[in-house]
């Protein structure tokens, strides 16, 4: 049977009297767009709650609720309230118990995280009334000139009693548990880290146990509130991995704290904002990252159970963390965006059919500039009631053109609505750009996903035709309704002498067969894509340079900052050189002459030249389909060069609704 492959993902547990049916959790995560102006949570968060529930995961964990919302800066006016749920007012309980409600249906629980806000990572684009609060007047992290306004004693102590009065109203809207937001450098952890907690009041001093007052505090007052009777789970980080922050012995110490003041178990982490690869672990961390974590908590608590957290979302690998004793319940995050139903699927053995976190931060964390969270792989994330694909009234003949994520995912979407769908592909297998960016170790995920689509063209019954360079007189000749063009994108190349010179190579071919090129690189581009394959080349033991001409490299990474933080920091591990500011003027057979920020041109030696300059739409069949089907559409890097969420979510919405 399927359960017995993973006992003990599967196995009930219990966390301070609250009885769960596995040991699987989702962990907290911001709703973006997913709550009202008032600060109440809307619908759509109710359904993203329920959709997880539904799938299988034995307890839900809450993004952050403020316990007051007194001194947070997050205020757009005095009714609006953006963009997290607080838990400050009675009508609150309503939608909270509505959620309870909901998620209890599946015999899952409810445990509702607790803040006491930001303080010195508040962003400063959402703050309207001042400098953002905290514990001592220290320095912003987006905005440094911006210091913050120190809590008064009085407030601190208002603070405290919020919380019970949150725990309570929780309580009463039939929420299972309370978890403590103490981790990652927001405000209850920056009460206990002496790098950020200066206060010679009752809620500071030299010691940690000094420092800890506030949590401690916060910890009875909700005993009080709730008689005792909702479990407190803390989420805390053991270490912050930067100079001054919390060290591994100082975290374990503040464990064995935690657990004398009576919290029913701790969810372990590392890192912090200023080094945010290790909170929210992108693509580049392997496996398991924090996994380290739990296991120091296991060996140092005594009574209570450890939570683990960190790319935790691969079954064999979770049940072996709980088998070697390692932790005691898996927290899954993006995982569980990528798919609801990881749960379910695990248990029942459809381990392939398990859609997987790529780890891009692009549906999620960048979306905040728009305000909702999604996901790159998952279209349906977060409007969960709205994006539900139903059978189409009309079944129809549909032919895709390319087999990349975007002609996969719209040969997918539009089999399970009841369409016939033929699928052709060039190649001798599937998966379109993601056969050359899953190339180097640290990009596996892109190889699972790759994987997926090509499982999922079997399940939904898609017709694939292989090593079939498809014309337009083989696409008519299907008599299709609908056709979709995802043949991609080709490599753009300046205008510089030597640049069509077969001895320059393109960073996809390259990725393909590394053995095309020599020792010293030079890649011109300085790209997500180029910055990778830097990485990729200087691990098989190649001198790499990469020359960009923007000031810095990554440019087009700024909205996924742990992606960027940490490709970053794996170019200065591997010893890569960066020239910013580099115009490319020429490419001879010896290198390539480039000029620095208006200096005199330079030549960089080097044996292989490697073009990482982005793409450009590649669409020939469009114009000969144009008006000879129902409806023709492009999709993907043939309609706009893109990456994977733009790719997904273009083949997901126009097969939702043909």
């Amino acid at each position: 049977m399927a359960e017995q492959k993973y006992p003990n993902l599967f196995a009930p547990g219990e966390i301070g009297g609250m009885w769960l049916k596995n040991r699987l959790a989702m962990a907290p995560m911001g709703l973006m767009g997913l709550v009202e102006d008032d600060g109440l949570l809307a619908q759509r968060a109710i359904d993203y709650y329920e959709e997880r529930a539904k799938g299988g995961i034995g307890l839900i964990i809450t993004s952050l609720f403020h316990a007051t919302s007194d001194y947070e800066p997050f205020w757009v006016d005095k009714d609006r309230y953006f963009p997290f749920p607080r838990m400050d007012t009675e009508r609150a309980i309503e939608r909270v118990n509505r959620l309870a409600d909901r998620v209890h249906d599946y015999d899952a629980k409810l445990c509702l995280q607790l803040t006491a806000g930001f303080g010195r990572v508040a962003n400063p684009k959402y703050i309207r009334s001042g400098p953002p609060f905290g514990p001592s007047p220290v320095k912003n992290y987006w905005l440094p000139e911006v210091t913050l306004r120190p809590l008064t004693t009085e407030e601190v102590e208002d603070t405290v009693a919020a919380f019970g009065r949150a725990a309570g109203m929780a309580q009463l809207a039939g929420v299972d548990c309370i978890e403590l937001h103490g981790h990652e450098g927001y405000v209850i952890d920056q009460f206990m880290t002496a790098l950020w907690n200066k206060r010679t009041d009752k809620y500071g001093g030299e010691t940690l146990r000094e420092r800890m007052t506030f949590p401690l505090e916060i910890i009875e007052a909700i005993n009080q509130a709730t008689n005792g009777q909702l479990p407190i789970i803390f989420r805390v980080g053991i270490e912050h991995r930067i100079p001054g922050g919390r060290t591994r012995e100082e975290g374990l110490e503040l464990l064995n704290i935690l657990e004398e003041a009576g919290v029913n178990a701790v969810d372990v982490d590392a890192g912090c904002y200023d080094i945010w690869y290790w909170p929210h672990p992108p693509v580049y961390q392997p496996p398991a990252c924090m996994l380290d974590m739990a296991e120091l908590a296991k060996a140092t608590v005594k009574n209570i159970p450890v939570m683990c957290v960190g790319k935790m979302s691969y079954p064999t690998l979770a049940e072996q963390a709980l088998a070697e004793n390692k932790a005691d319940y898996v927290i899954i995050g993006r995982g569980l965006l990528a798919d609801a139903y990881w749960a379910q699927k695990t248990q029942q053995g459809r381990e392939d059919e398990i859609v997987p976190c790529i780890g891009c931060h692009e549906g999620c964390l960048a979306r905040l500039r728009r305000r909702s969270l999604s996901c790159a792989v998952n279209p349906a994330c977060g409007d969960e009631r709205k994006l539900t694909l139903q059978p189409a009234k009309v079944k129809k003949k549909v032919v895709v053109v390319g087999g990349g994520p975007a002609g996969m995912e719209a040969a997918r979407v539009a089999s399970l609505r009841g369409h016939q769908v033929t699928l052709f592909e060039k190649g001798n297998r599937l998966g379109g750009l993601l056969i050359p960016a899953a190339a180097p170790d640290f990009k596996g995920d892109l190889a699972l996903l790759r994987n997926y689509f090509e499982r999922q063209m079997e399940l939904t019954g898609v017709e694939v035709m292989l090593n079939t360079s498809a014309t337009a007189d083989d696409v008519l000749s299907l008599n299709p309704d609908v056709v979709f063009l995802a043949t991609g994108a080709r490599a753009w190349l300046p205008p510089v002498p030597g640049v069509e010179s077969p001895e320059v190579r393109g960073a996809v071919e390259v990725y393909l067969d590394p053995g095309l090129i020599g020792n010293k690189c030079l890649i011109v581009g300085g790209g997500f894509v180029g910055c990778e394959l830097a990485v990729y080349l200087s691990q098989l033991g190649r001198q790499v340079t990469v020359v960009e001409q923007l000031p810095e490299v990554l440019d087009n990474m700024r909205m996924v900052h742990p992606n960027r933080e940490m490709l970053l920091a794996l170019m200065s591990q591997y010893q890569v050189e960066v020239i910013t500011g580099a115009t490319l003027q020429e490419i001879s057979p010896t290198g390539a002459v480039v000029a620095v920020n208006a200096q005199p041109a330079q030549t960089l030696a080097a044996d292989s030249v490697i073009m990482a300059t982005g793409f450009a739409p590649h669409c020939e069949l469009f114009n000969e389909l144009f008006n000879k089907a129902e409806q023709v559409s492009r999709l993907g890097d043939c309609l706009k060069p893109g990456k994977i969420l733009e790719a997904v979510w273009d083949g997901f919405g126009r097969a939702r609704v043909i």
